[in-house]
């Protein structure tokens, strides 16, 4: 029988990918101006900055996705 295993990384990888290209295809308005150009990252909403700008969202999302993926290996691969 042929099986494939993947490893935390590549499971990890593929998720992150899925949910960058989501977010980069939805562009939503709290992540992006209405250019459709990337906020800068603060606190003042009426310069037309954001908590949730890319450069904050998507190395947390790296973390989140790695958790993910070791939550599925540990589920399935034990």
């Amino acid at each position: 029988m042929f099986t494939v295993t993947l490893t935390r990384w590549q499971i990890a990888l593929f998720l992150y990918l899925i949910m960058v290209a989501v977010i980069l295809a939805i562009r939503p308005a709290l992540m992006f101006d209405m250019e459709q150009n990337p906020k800068a990252w603060g606190l003042d909403m009426e310069r037309g900055v954001s908590v949730f700008s890319p450069m904050f969202v998507f190395p947390m999302l790296a973390i989140i996705c790695y958790y993910i993926a070791s939550l599925i290996e540990l589920a399935f691969y034990d």
